[in-house]
């Protein structure tokens, strides 16, 4: 067996060891939370220490000023208040000899079922774990359980996937916002708040701020499943975070984190070469940084019932980090014209073109044979830089008995990383940089009428700047829709700024009167955005896919293959090295409009506003029902220079493309959001739950926005090759080719440039547009590619409904529960002209001429709709507590689960963008996506997560009797396990098989059953053919009824028809707490912490998606790993 296996034997066995010992009661950070629970004159909690264990002993203090109350705690940490009346008591707690004050007061009667004080080592108190009942399933974690778990780049957002239900939405990554698949919904439905003001990126969804400065964070809290009625935004999960307050002492810590690859092991395609000789490639890391709370100065001048307190934090981070590339090169026999793919047993002698020849001699020869990539492979390392700097301050101000404010703001600045590595190895100017300067503030007042009635106000702000700056502005891109070879400067010099706004308003009242709790509020929320885009500015052509034609003559050696001038070409190598391209674009607007760095501008408005409204109701002693309802409106996406365009139908039957079209699309008036839970609670220690809801998706400004930056804004012009008609290498659009745009009765439409001026609903010619442009460029008339947004198209919606059972085991809590949901109406892309390429049969709304070439009309058609519908179940199965004799407290997950869709995104991964495993999300047959229903992207049908956290008793070892406590007190051990199945994957062809066109999403049919497997002796050989792995497939090309070039038809193939291997991940943490002094109340003065913690302990080579294009390089075979090799942490804290 291998190390690996046993590797994934020692961690099941662990895993199933602790399961088993689950005996005996304990109350750990992670808990259930509901949305209320009736009010009570009773006040009960748990005292804990700042390790977050129960407190043997000790005394709580309650004062109102008049009143005064005082409730000791039993040896589990237990305390109860009885019969208390109502008013607002600060809280002071009296352990081990000394006291700890809280520096905010508490409101009785609370709604709260229990609270969690946790004493600090500043002498303050913190209460946490305040939610109530459990109408949704809420993990939650405090400070401590934040900080101390192992996290990578202390991210905090890694906490979210050891949750149920929760896994990686790799469809975010080209977003580059951390984005998490939640009961089978895509990532850009979870939402994101910081002290309730929304940190969820304004543009493109997904998170912000996640390296938040983990020692500055409170409480951290994520909800899924069926949720309160304040909860909206089309949430399929919602994390809010909670930083941390000042208290009346000065508190903090200063912390250093170090890393490199001194300290890590070899990633499995990590080789020595001479670009890298090393071991294996460079690794620094430097993560820095301190808090610091108190009260401020002034505080003592404004009363007793007056206090001020500050909290500030920063976190730097440094990085560079050595990634590991295998990519596609060509060889020095290809480079040479040789081609020997195209007819298996001969040989072509190509004559290369003297451009591509230039671009050849930038490539690098390939290095390792033994690669993925056979002959062509070539393995190196790729430096990715890193900067960021977060900070944030925080002040808290009791303006008396009955007011609290809080106002916090917190910057963001990130410069890095590289995102596309692989192409900074070809020439470093091809990289793109991801920049982003993100901000946040919130100001909130809470008022407390009476003990039964509070008010929340807040205002909030949001800006975010994800840029993708790239430096060469000059090399068109050169891309290989089949994957043959990694891209030439793939970027193509694209634009991608935007300037995200979120202003939101949010008003809140709660009160409660006997059985009931009640909630309602309303907010407001202003999107004001502005941006650029444009993709390959630079020009772009594109090799494969669909079919080019020779422009010179090629010979064979065996002479029977010989290709004549206007002949189709047999190979996208044929085509690359006679620089014939398949099709050709580029971004470029008219000279009237910006272009360059400025290309595509927009200036993006949307407004929405929501009401809701909720009720805790305590039916009966076992009964607790809980219902709301929220409404939502949210304008059409707008721009506010009116630069807006789309293509609509037309009376007549066919279709006009329109400037400033109104209405944009619906506006959707039945946003009508229940939610509905119920707990009843069958014996004393067994609960049943169950719940159903409705949630409105309102549609994302990033990816579902095709009604700004379009056509005659940004022109798109796509040239695709005929027989008659190359596209040779060199070719180009340019500003001044485009003409000026008209109307059918002549108006010069921009005539003064300023499209505010242009009234709704103007008709743009397209004939006379599309034959100026050929004028201009003495050619022939190309269609022109056009985008939109289809009227039909508005929010979606998202239906919610769960049944489980929660049974307490003494302090042992196990839960199971059935979830399922449902998404209709989510967006996607159609394309009602088919792909490019289209044939006349294919293309009705493309003009094509005698002999099938197009000539005019519209070209390829991009339109958001509404159409696209998803599904959920799972089964999640959790426990959580304390094993017996001093054991390990614990949470564990595990979820079974089937996600399935039609489409798991808008845009997937692109062919064109590097070599390795794709995924599409246009449909195989653009006018039939039925056959595209199929398992999602992120859909696992296994998924197991287990946190540990042991205190270990070393001081207690006897020969370490007489060794000072310092060195032997305060060890801890924290765990972090997950394992979870593969991720679905589709097979493409690579080809054009259809008159469709080709967006390469064809697929084959499947002739033979492949046996997947990672444990072969070449572990990244998954099919187990290695060059002969397209021998499980058939491509239907050149068949009876065929249709296009290649008379083929669609394959047979479903959508996501295999899985790729399966993920293990073991991650701990040594932690030891030394005190150092003591206050005059006898807490610790100072605490200095080392850590040391291990990803990936055992060095599980956890392998990615193989390469999934038939007719690309290495299919069938794997290029990279799936997360990382073994990797080593240090870190000193000192906390005051």
């Amino acid at each position: 067996m291998s190390a690996n296996s046993n590797s994934y034997r020692i961690g099941i066995l662990i895993s199933l060891y602790v399961v088993l010992r689950m005996l005996f009661p304990f109350n750990n950070a992670h808990s259930f939370a509901v949305w209320a629970q009736a009010p009570t004159s009773n006040w009960n909690g748990v005292l804990r220490t700042d390790r977050f264990l129960p407190a043997r002993e000790g005394t709580v203090l309650l004062d109102s000023g008049t009143n005064h109350y005082s409730a000791a705690v039993n040896t589990e940490g237990a305390f109860s208040f009885q019969s208390l009346n109502a008013g607002l008591y600060s809280v002071t707690v009296r352990s081990a000899g000394n006291f700890y004050r809280s520096a905010t007061q508490v409101s009785i009667p609370s709604a709260a079922v229990g609270v969690t004080l946790k004493l600090g080592r500043d002498g303050s108190v913190e209460m946490v774990n305040t939610e109530i009942g459990r109408v949704v399933d809420t993990d939650q974690l405090t400070n401590k359980g934040v900080s101390e778990i192992p996290l990578n780049k202390r991210d905090f957002s890694q906490i979210l996937l050891l949750a149920a239900g929760t896994s990686s939405d790799t469809n975010g990554a080209s977003n580059f916002t951390q984005q998490f698949a939640i009961n089978g919904q895509r990532g850009v439905e979870a939402t994101f708040s910081l002290d309730g003001a929304d940190i969820s990126d304004p543009e493109m969804g997904g998170g912000t701020f996640t390296n938040f400065n983990v020692d500055a964070i409170l409480d951290l809290k994520s909800s899924s499943g069926v949720m309160p009625a304040d909860i909206g935004r089309g949430a399929s999960g919602y994390t809010d975070i909670l930083t941390r307050s000042g208290t009346s002492d000065l508190h903090g810590s200063f912390f250093e984190f170090l890393r490199n690859s001194a300290l890590d092991a070899r990633n499995y395609f990590d080789h020595p070469s001479p670009v890298s000789p090393g071991r294996i490639p460079p690794f620094r890391r430097n993560e820095f940084g301190f808090t610091n709370g108190g009260p401020v100065p002034i505080s003592r001048w404004l009363g007793n019932s007056k206090q001020i307190f500050y909290f500030i934090e920063y976190q730097g981070f440094r990085q560079v980090l050595g990634t590991t590339q295998v990519l596609s090169v060509p060889t020095a026999e290809q480079r040479s014209g040789m081609d020997t793919t195209a007819f298996p047993g001969d040989t072509l002698f190509v004559p290369v073109n003297s451009s591509i020849s230039q671009i050849l001699a930038r490539y690098p020869l390939p290095d390792y044979s033994a690669g993925t990539f056979g002959a062509n492979t070539y393995a190196t390392s790729s430096k990715v830089n890193t900067d960021a700097d977060q900070f944030s301050g925080r002040l808290d101000f009791q303006s008396g008995a009955r007011d609290h404010w809080m106002a916090r703001f917190s910057l963001d600045n990130l410069s890095g990383p590289t995102t596309n590595p692989d192409q900074t190895v070809i020439d470093p100017s091809f990289g793109v940089e991801y920049v982003d300067h993100q901000r946040n503030g919130v100001l909130t007042w809470i008022h407390t009428a009476s003990p039964t009635l509070m008010f929340e106000s807040a205002l909030s702000a949001i800006r975010t700047t994800p840029s993708f700056p790239t430096p060469n502005t000059t090399d068109p891109a050169v891309k290989f829709n089949d994957a043959l070879f990694e891209p030439f400067n793939a970027p193509g010099g694209s634009v991608s700024r935007d300037y995200g706004n979120l202003f939101q308003a949010r008003e809140n009242v709660t009160f409660s009167r006997n059985a009931h709790t009640v909630k309602l509020g309303a907010e407001i929320r202003l999107n004001r955005d502005s941006g650029y885009f444009g993709t390959s500015p630079n020009g772009e052509y594109d090799f494969g896919g669909g079919t080019a034609y020779s422009a010179v003559k090629i010979t064979s050696a065996s002479g029977s293959h010989t290709i004549n001038i206007g002949d189709p070409l047999p190979d996208t190598l044929s085509a690359f090295l006679t620089g014939s391209a398949f099709a050709y674009t580029r971004a470029v607007a008219p000279a009237y409009f910006s272009n360059g760095q400025n290309i595509g501008a927009t200036g993006v408005n949307r407004t929405a506003i929501a009401a809701y409204v909720e009720d805790t109701w305590k039916a009966t002693s076992r009964l607790t029902i809980g219902y709301g309802l929220r409404f939502e409106l949210y304008t059409p996406i707008s721009d506010r220079a009116h630069r807006t365009s789309g293509f609509y139908p037309s009376p007549g039957g066919g279709q006009v493309f329109l400037i400033n079209p109104e209405p944009r699309y619906r506006t959707r008036m039945n946003n009508w959001a229940p939610r509905l839970q119920a707990d009843y609670r069958l014996s004393p220690a067994l609960i049943l739950h169950a719940g159903a809801a409705l949630t409105t998706i309102p549609p994302n400004l990033w990816q579902d926005n095709m009604i700004t930056g379009n056509l005659p804004f940004v022109f798109y012009p796509r040239v695709t090759a005929g027989p008659t008609a190359f596209v040779p290498y060199g070719f180009q659009f340019t500003p001044a080719q485009l003409p000026r745009v008209y109307t059918p009765d002549g108006t010069d439409i921009f005539a003064n440039r300023r499209p505010n001026d242009v009234p709704a609903n103007t008709e743009v010619d397209i004939d006379r547009l599309e034959q100026g442009i050929a004028d201009a460029s003495d050619g022939e008339t190309t269609p022109l590619n056009v985008g939109g947004i289809s009227r039909n198209f508005g929010n979606a919606g998202l239906g919610t409904w769960s049944l489980g059972l929660e049974q307490s085991l003494g302090q042992v809590t196990l839960s199971a529960t059935y979830i399922g949901t449902t998404a209709y109406r989510l967006p996607r892309v159609a394309f009602p002209n088919a792909y490019p390429g289209a044939t006349a049969q294919f293309a009705p709304y493309t003009n094509f001429n005698a002999v099938g070439q197009a000539v005019g009309g519209f070209g390829t058609e991009g339109e958001m709709t509404a159409t696209s519908h998803s599904s959920y179940n799972a089964l999640q199965v959790s426990g959580q507590g304390r094993t017996p004799h001093g054991g390990p407290a614990f949470q564990a997950n595990y979820t079974w689960s089937k996600s399935i869709d039609d489409t798991s995104s808008v845009g997937g991964t692109s062919a064109t963008s590097t070599v390795g495993a794709i995924a599409q999300a246009a449909p195989q047959n653009p006018f039939d996506t039925h056959p595209e229903r199929g398992p999602s992207v992120f859909d696992t049908t296994n998924s197991f997560s287990l946190s540990l956290t042991q205190s270990l008793p070393v001081d207690a070892i006897h020969p370490l009797n007489h060794v000072s406590r310092k060195l032997t007190h305060g060890w801890q051990l924290i765990s972090i396990s997950s394992l979870s199945g593969g991720t679905p994957f589709t097979v493409y062809s690579g080809i054009q098989q259809t008159g469709a066109g080709s967006a390469n999403t064809d697929r084959p049919d499947q002739i033979a059953k492949p046996s997947l497997s990672t444990a072969r002796s070449k572990r990244e050989d998954y099919f187990g053919r290695g060059s002969d792995n397209a021998s499980f497939f058939s491509i239907p090309i050149n068949v009876p009824g065929g249709t296009g070039p290649n008379h083929g038809s669609f394959g047979t193939l479903g959508r996501n028809t295999f899985r790729g291997p399966a993920y293990y991940d073991y991650d701990f943490s040594l932690v030891k707490d030394t005190p150092i002094g003591r206050r005059r109340s006898g807490a610790e003065l100072t605490n200095l912490q080392f850590k040391a913690e291990f990803f990936n302990l055992f060095n599980i080579v956890n392998m990615g998606l193989p390469s999934n294009t038939i007719l690309g390089a290495g299919f069938g075979q794997i290029n990279r790993t799936n997360g990382n090799s073994r990797q080593i942490q240090f870190s000193l804290k000192l906390e005051y």
